[in-house]
């Protein structure tokens, strides 16, 4: 009986938690009541808004003026500005020109000194000081006639031009050029100091050109490796300097014409160890100094031959472009390379051969001014010449006048033998291979020789043009700026070539550039046939200075422009980022940023149309035109948030380079002015309290302070004939102006309604208890206009100003700089993408946040447009005239919201349910999913799939929200070091594990450079053994890597060693559909919550982009999940989808923009390339035994690792 009674009461309990389990899990939310909470609480953000911004009185404003709208008309408006951007680019390239010309005649008069640095100094990039003021500093002229100059070496001072330092952003002087000599180069050898001598000189062009030029870097950079740039500043590096400028794409582009290469690597079984490893370091180098305009492959041959990128049905028996993305992944193929089997030098030559013929077929006519076909041959030896197959395929004799021949080849040879001890036949077999077919032939038997005979076979490819003195003018792809000052700038080197750079000290734009650069040859009359190339003079264009050329006041909110090149690839585009904020320290140039296609960051909303790849198409061909798109875009830094518009595109080439520019201009913003044509009253001006954007109204007449002069400015341009005047400008200025006067009345008005004195107690209570209610606490309100006007109101105890007096308005001058222009700011974006009649409301988080979970530091902001009416073409359009937006305290919509859900309609009982009690979550969620309030302040600004996946993607499929996959081609993934085992035991010992793999690989590397007798070894190897270890992630900043998303910030952070690399990121974005709603649901597949289901109401807040959430407490179902370590997306057959094979426009023969014909010469012979030298090799050698010994204790080492 007594088992039997505890039956029933065991029965009778599990009964009861059952029911109670299944009540909790299925927790009745009453859609009425949810509907209830949204509508009031719309109704009050939405009335007061309206109060404190006093958007009903503009609005008003604008219904009872009378105005007139004007079209802008986007085909003509680019062609202006293509041809603007023209003028500007030809002064540059007329002033490489020039410096090409005095280079020329420079080298043509000079005769050999023979100097050393004994008898001949000069100013040292490394070395020099620019000083603001002398000091105490004392220089011969300070000296009396019977005086001795015993101070400092002249060569090492130069005096700053302050005035030119805003424009270089860094210390300068105009006094004379510096130069840059590399490492690896002594800069005292004869022959180096020779070259710098005779280009001294230079200094008299440079000082010319820079007349006429404001913040252009002018440059020659010499063969003999040395780089001579003007105005002279000091060059900053950390470590090693290994900067050679001879590898930079605008040196490779000018000093010869597009290559297309095939590197042909013997993996035969004698190719092993140390061999190996200096074989790959010279193929990676070869790879290197390829740029965007060359074909590459890469074939691998022992018994058999085949493609290292074999996998990849793109390159299989092609070439493919040398993109830093193509480069990369062959080279992480080449890097499994293993030595097996004897090679088959006859099977690989015909592979190469037949490769390079099908991409590139026969051209006599071309042929005659020289090949750009080559083939790089890195070997240990060959047994013999293989005659037969040159005489096969590339051999040629061809008639270039009536009584002249000549032998001509298909592809240049250059042939590299790899390793110390080689025999003699070896040798001489692999020399004549270069020597026999207009090559050249390298000995590399240390890693010191790749980096310093690597490089020279450009200087062979030149010879053609040089012996035809055909000056080709070459402009390059996007790169950054130069050179570097000692404060807040370092060096840094990416995974393609070592590049100036400019290093910010917080997170800045960098700064980016373009160059024009021509080869100088020796025109000597002894020398015309052995082509030499001294060298490539240039000019270095700042971007920023181009952009200024385009008309931001026409384009409107959510309009841009872009400039891409021959290639498709982007020059420039707001949304390119060339900078990794992510990596370690935040200054890492982005791997692929010069090798962005425009479909990267152009991508259409219905992956059918073709319109955008129509635009390339065009863009590339140099036309002139216009296309519309509905494209989908990023909006901001946080990946999941993205809107989708549609957008005219107007594009126009600039003519005489390799770039075309398009405006981009929203369809339902427009491009009008608003305008009425009366004078600007100076009494309309608020000036403490209002911003002008800084554009050109009228040569080069811009906005300045105080206010009374920009008056003067604005009614003399609407006065003005001058055709440069933009006088729908200058009058859509002075409409806003007056059409916004009134609004610092009302806002001063609202401001006292809401402050209270320190003695009024009565006040003071008064708005503590509507604080704890529903009202909402506002920092400030602004208006910004389509004209560029921002009007605001500091809440906050913004004193009454005099508005007369300068001085009194300086305390606001940081605050005034945030908000100019006004279309350009991201509030005013937010509310043109929502449209009209919406508060639309964002959430920004300060970083202090995290540490301090103080909620004031969380600031919400709402906006809302003003449209207008204008008819045009037989239609009515909507055209966003201004936006409203209030800044308000987190907090305080906190408030309201908690207020709201704690009351509900007489006919409706919510006793037991409102938002802050643990049964219930309640968020604000604006269109794109993301959170503006929450219970837990910790996930304001947080993408919801992290919070709920499960719940938001039941959101789409009742229709509230639509998925947009979106890609960024930009992203920046984590490698982990997977080799690490879970257990607890392998955690013990990781960092043992770490250390001695470490200290092993150190030990390989120093014993391999001491091999090599050479410092600059040592640290190849130590540099080579940083790049593949991986990388404490103690650097990584919050907003960096993942902004405004903690939860996979704290998974980075729980890798103990990982890498960071480019890769394509595959996005899932949402969208809102509207304000359709969503009644009681249960959401299945949730693991923490009773019987995995989750009940949860969603309704639309009218008058705002937001989304009143209300689900079920105290359980979640599965987030979005996001791998802690993410890898390059690869399509299934190994290839990156990069959009290989897309359409490109090579650049003219040569590398010119324009075509090229054979120069008439007045003798009746042509002068045929007739140079004799083809050999260069290493003059160090260390014994076999030596070379054998260690290259078996490197194995035993390779082997425990």
């Amino acid at each position: 009986m007594q088992w039997t009674l505890s039956v029933v009461i065991a029965t009778t309990v599990v009964y009861l938690f059952t029911i109670v389990g299944f009540t909790q899990s299925f927790l009745e939310l009453n859609p009425a009541i949810v509907e209830f909470w949204a509508t009031s609480l719309g109704q009050q953000i939405d009335r007061q808004c309206k109060n404190a911004s006093g958007i009903k009185v503009i609005e008003k404003k604008y219904k009872e003026a009378t105005y007139t709208t004007h079209y802008i008309n986007g085909k003509t408006l680019s062609v202006e500005v293509a041809k603007k951007i023209e003028s500007y680019l030809q002064v540059r390239l007329e002033a490489a020109i020039e410096i090409k010309k005095k280079a020329q005649e420079l080298f043509l008069n000079y005769s050999s000194e023979n100097h050393t640095c004994d008898d001949f100094t000069y100013y040292d990039s490394k070395d020099i000081t620019i000083y603001k003021d002398r000091g105490n500093l004392i220089f011969p002229e300070d000296l009396d006639e019977n005086s001795t100059y015993n101070g400092p070496n002249l060569e090492l001072y130069l005096p700053l031009y302050e005035e030119w330092r805003e424009h270089f952003q860094i210390p300068v002087s105009l006094n004379a050029s510096a130069i840059h000599v590399p490492t690896n180069i002594y800069k005292c050898a004869p022959f180096l100091l020779d070259n710098i001598s005779w280009t001294g000189k230079l200094d008299e062009v440079f000082s010319k050109n820079q007349g006429n030029m404001k913040s252009a870097w002018q440059f020659f950079a010499s063969s003999a490796g040395f780089l001579r740039f003007y105005p002279a500043s000091a060059w900053y590096n950390e470590g090693m300097d290994m900067f050679d400028a001879r590898l930079t794409e605008w040196y490779t582009s000018a000093a010869a014409p597009p290559k297309n290469i095939i590197i042909l690597l013997d993996n035969s079984g004698s190719m092993t160890g140390l061999r190996m490893e200096i074989a790959k370091t010279t193929v990676k180098k070869i790879m290197e100094s390829l740029n965007e305009n060359d074909f590459f492959n890469l074939i691998t041959f022992n018994n058999d031959s085949r493609f290292v990128d074999c996998d990849c049905q793109h390159s299989n028996g092609s070439l493919i472009q040398a993109t830093s993305k193509n480069i990369r992944r062959v080279t992480k193929s080449l890097m499994e390379v293993q030595s097996i089997q004897i090679a088959n030098f006859s099977k690989a030559f015909q592979l190469a051969f037949d490769v390079l013929q099908k991409h590139s077929p026969i051209n006599r006519s071309r042929i005659n001014l020289g090949s750009n076909n080559a083939i790089m041959l890195i070997t240990d030896g060959a047994s013999e010449t293989y005659v037969e197959v040159f005489d096969s395929y590339n051999w040629y004799n061809v008639t270039v006048d009536k009584d002249q021949t000549a032998q001509l080849r298909y592809a240049r040879i250059f042939s590299y033998l790899i390793g110390q001890e080689v025999t003699l036949a070896n040798k001489n077999h692999v020399k004549w291979m270069g020597c026999a077919n207009k090559g050249y032939f390298y000995h590399i038997g240390t890693m010191a020789d790749v980096h310093d005979y690597v490089q020279d076979y450009v200087r062979v490819m030149a010879r053609p043009l040089a012996v035809h003195n055909i000056s080709h003018n070459s402009w390059s792809g996007v790169h950054l700026n130069i050179p570097l000052p000692k404060e807040n700038f370092g060096f840094n080197t990416n995974s393609r070539t070592t590049e100036w750079i400019r290093l910010p000290s917080t997170a800045t734009k960098p700064v980016l550039s373009i160059s024009v650069s021509t080869p100088v040859y020796d025109q000597r009359d002894d020398e015309i046939n052995n082509g030499n190339l001294l060298g490539v003079a240039g000019v270095h264009i700042n971007l920023d200075e181009i952009l200024a050329f385009i008309p931001r006041s026409k384009l409107g909110a959510l309009g841009y422009a872009f400039i891409i090149n021959n290639n498709g690839f982007v020059v420039s585009h707001p949304d390119l980022k060339p900078w990794d904020f992510s990596s370690f320290g935040g200054n890492t140039p982005m791997n692929d940023y010069k090798n962005v296609d425009i479909l990267f960051l152009e991508q259409e909303y219905n992956s059918s149309d073709e319109q955008l790849p129509q635009l390339r198409r065009a863009m590339i061909n140099g036309e002139t035109g216009h296309v519309q798109a509905t494209v989908k875009k990023f909006y901001g830094q946080q990946l999941h948030r993205v809107y989708i518009q549609t957008q005219n595109y107007y594009y126009a080439p600039i003519l005489n380079t390799p770039y075309s520019i398009a405006l981009v201009i929203a369809e339902h913003t427009n491009n009008h002015y608003i305008y009425q044509t009366k004078s600007l009253d100076p009494q309309s001006f608020l000036w403490c309290s209002m911003v002008i954007a800084d554009w050109d109204y009228c040569n080069n007449q811009r906005k300045t302070t105080p206010f009374f002069k920009f008056v003067d400015i604005i009614n003399n341009v609407l006065k003005s004939s001058d055709p440069l005047c933009n006088k729908n400008l200058a009058a859509s200025v002075a409409f806003d102006v007056n059409i916004t006067r009134g609004v610092h009345a009302i806002w001063n008005d609202y401001n006292k309604e809401i402050s209270c004195s320190p003695n009024n107690q009565t006040c003071r209570i008064r708005r503590l208890i509507a604080n704890s209610q529903k009202n909402l606490d506002f920092n400030m309100a602004m208006v910004g206009t389509r004209a560029g006007v921002t009007r605001f109101q500091d809440f906050n105890g913004q004193a009454e100003l005099d508005q007369s007096n300068d001085e009194s308005c300086l305390s606001l001058q940081k605050l005034i700089d945030l908000f100019t222009p006004s279309i350009d700011t991201e509030y005013y974006k937010k509310a043109a993408v929502n449209r009209r009649n919406v508060w639309a409301f964002s959430s920004t988080i300060h970083p202090d946040f995290e540490d301090t979970l103080n909620t004031s530091y969380i600031s919400v902001a709402a906006s809302r447009g003003i449209y207008i009416q204008e008819h045009h073409r037989n239609s009515k359009k909507d055209i966003l005239a201004s936006v409203f937006t209030l800044h308000m305290k987190y907090d305080s919509l906190f408030r309201m919201l908690n207020a709201t859900t704690s009351f509900c309609s007489a006919s409706l009982d919510c006793s037991s349910i409102y938002c802050h009690n643990d049964s219930v979550d309640c968020y604000l969620l604006d269109e794109n999913g993301f959170v503006v309030v929450a219970d837990d302040p910790l996930l304001v600004g947080k993408f919801f799939g992290y919070i709920d996946y499960q719940v938001l993607l039941d959101m789409r499929k009742k229709g509230m929200f639509k998925e947009v996959p979106i890609t960024d081609y930009q992203a920046v993934c984590i490698a982990c070091d997977m080799s690490s085992e879970n257990s607890s035991a392998s955690s013990i010992l990781n960092p043992f594990i770490y250390m001695v793999k470490l200290l092993m690989w150190h030990i390989t590397q120093i014993t391999l450079s001491l091999t090599q007798f050479s410092l600059v070894n040592l640290w190849h190897y130590i540099y080579y053994a940083t790049g593949l270890m991986t990388s404490s992630v103690s650097d990584l900043t919050y907003a960096g890597l993942y902004p405004n998303d903690t939860l996979l910030y704290q998974q980075v952070l729980s890798q103990k060693f990982l890498t960071l690399s480019p890769c394509q990121q595959s996005i899932k974005s949402f969208i809102s559909l509207g304000s359709r709603n969503i009644t009681n649901n249960h959401v299945s597949n949730c693991s923490e919550c009773s019987y995995s289901k989750r009940s949860y109401v969603a309704n639309r807040v009218p008058n705002t982009n937001l989304y009143l959430m209300v689900l079920e407490g105290e359980c979640s179902c599965e987030i979005l999940s996001q791998n802690d370590c993410m890898e390059e997306n690869e399509s299934s057959n190994g290839c990156s989808s990069d959009f290989m094979g897309v359409y490109r426009k090579p650049p003219a023969p040569h590398g010119s923009t324009g075509s090229i014909k054979l120069p008439k010469y007045k003798t009746k012979k042509q002068p045929i390339e007739e140079v004799q030298t083809c050999n260069g090799s290493a003059s160090l050698y260390i014994s076999t035994m030596l070379i054998i010994a260690i290259q078996v204790f490197i194995h035993e080492i390779y082997s425990c690792r």
